[in-house]
C-alpha cells in the first residue's frame, strides 16, 4: 500500500508530495489539470514506463531533463522506500530503500498495479500484444520462475531470428532446444494462471452484468496445438528461413475472448465490452491478492466517463470489497463519491498541476 507519494518533473505537475489513504483516493479537477498524470507517475514507479506514451521524454516536464517519482510503501507492517528517475536520454535509475534496484522488475514485484482506463478496451479489441501483456503480468506476480524463463526464451528467440535473417541457420537449428524448453514452460505457466483468472472472471462478470456472464477466455498458445512446439518449429522452418523470423511459438500467443462461441469484439456492444474489461481487471486484481506476494494497487482513470450509473456503482462496490488501495480520477468529485462511503474515500483537488488534499469528504 502506498502511504506517501512524491512527484517531480512529470508533465504539468508542480512537484506534489502527499499522503494517501489506505482505501479509495479520488483525484478530481478539470480536464488537463494533471489528474491522470498522477496515475501515470505511479505507473512509471512500478514498471518504469508510462501507460500513455512509449517514450519517457514525453512524460518529462517541458523545462526539465529528468523526472523523479518516489514513494513510501507499507508492506507487512514495515515501510519500504521506492524511487525511479527517468532521463530525456532514455536512462532509468531505480532504487529500493536507498540502494540501487537490481532491475525494474524489482519495483514491479513490490508495487503491483491493476490499470483501468479508457484504453483498456484494447484488451479485447486491440492487438494480441496487449492480451499477452495482461496475462504475463498475472503470471509474473503468481509464479516467481516465470520471468527467468521468459528472458531465457527471448534471448534464444533473438538469436534464432538473427540466424534466420543472416541465412546462417540451416537444416541444423542450434537454438531449437532452448526455444522449445523455455517456450513450453512459459506456455504451461500461462495456462495455469489463465485457469485461475477465468475462475475469478466468471464471478465478477456475473456480478457486474448478466450481459457478460456468458463470456469465456481461452489461450491460443501461438502454434497448432495438435503439434508439439518442437514439431511446429520444425514444420515452419522453411517459411522462417524465407521470411527471416520465427512464425510460431509463445511470442505469437493470444487470448480468445468469446461470447456464446463468437469473438466478443464482433458481437458485444461497447458498453458490454467495457464491463467485460472491468471484470477482467477485477479478476486480475483478485488473483494477485489471493496468490501474489503483495496486494495490488488499482489505478482507475475517469471511470465515470466509461460506465452508466448502474454499472458504475457495481464496479465501485467491487473495488471497495476488494480491500485494495485505489487511486481514481474524475472531473466531478460527486460522480464517484456518491458510490463510496466517506470513510473509504480520501479526496484531492487537482488544479493546474497542484494537488490539494481536502480535510474532509463532502457528501
Amino acid at each position: 500500500m502506498l502511504t506517501r507519494l512524491s512527484i517531480t518533473g512529470v508533465r504539468n505537475l508542480v512537484g506534489p508530495t502527499f499522503e494517501l489513504g489506505s482505501a479509495g483516493n479520488l483525484f478530481f479537477g478539470d480536464n488537463g489539470s494533471g489528474k491522470t498524470s498522477i496515475l501515470e507517475a505511479v505507473h512509471l514507479l512500478s514498471v518504469g514506463r508510462s501507460f500513455r506514451a512509449q517514450s519517457a521524454r514525453s512524460v518529462i516536464s517541458f523545462n526539465e531533463d529528468r523526472c523523479v517519482v518516489s514513494a513510501k510503501l507499507r508492506l507487512e507492517k514495515r515501510e519500504t522506500a521506492l524511487g525511479i528517475e527517468r532521463g530525456r536520454d532514455g536512462s532509468a535509475k531505480a532504487r529500493v530503500n536507498g540502494g540501487a534496484a537490481e532491475s525494474l522488475s524489482e519495483l514491479a514485484a513490490l508495487l503491483p498495479l491493476v490499470l483501468m482506463d479508457a484504453d483498456s478496451l484494447g484488451l479485447i479489441t486491440g492487438l494480441p500484444e496487449a492480451r499477452r501483456r495482461f496475462l504475463d503480468q498475472c503470471v509474473f506476480h503468481v509464479e516467481q520462475s516465470f520471468l527467468p524463463q521468459w528472458r531465457r526464451y527471448q534471448r534464444a528467440l533473438k538469436q534464432r531470428n538473427a540466424g534466420l535473417r543472416h541465412g546462417t541457420l540451416g537444416a541444423y537449428d542450434p537454438w531449437l532446444d532452448e526455444v522449445v524448453a523455455a517456450g513450453e514452460l512459459i506456455t504451461a505457466a500461462r495456462e495455469r494462471s489463465l485457469a485461475l483468472v477465468s475462475e475469478r472472471f466468471s464471478e465478477f462478470a456475473g456480478r457486474l452484468s448478466e450481459d457478460v456472464a456468458g463470456v469465456s477466455i481461452r489461450l491460443r498458445c501461438g502454434w497448432d496445438k495438435s503439434l508439439g512446439l518442437r514439431e511446429a518449429l520444425e514444420k515452419s522452418l522453411l517459411s522462417d528461413q524465407t521470411q527471416g523470423f520465427t512464425h510460431v511459438g509463445p511470442h505469437r500467443a493470444d487470448l480468445r475472448v468469446s461470447c456464446e462461441g463468437k469473438p466478443a469484439s464482433e458481437v458485444m456492444s461497447r458498453g458490454q465490452l467495457k464491463l467485460t474489461v472491468a471484470a477482467l481487471k477485477l479478476a486480475q486484481g483478485r488473483l494477485l491478492a489471493d496468490l501474489g506476494r503483495v496486494r495490488p494497487v488499482y489505478l482507475v482513470d475517469d471511470l465515470a466517463a466509461e460506465l452508466d450509473a448502474r454499472h458504475l456503482s457495481r464496479v465501485c462496490a467491487a473495488l471497495q470489497d476488494s480491500g485494495a488501495q485505489t487511486l481514481l480520477t474524475a472531473v466531478d468529485r460527486q460522480s464517484l463519491a456518491q458510490f463510496c462511503p466517506d470513510s473509504a474515500l480520501k479526496m484531492f483537488h487537482v488544479e493546474q498541476g497542484k494537488v490539494e488534499a481536502l480535510p474532509v469528504c463532502v457528501e
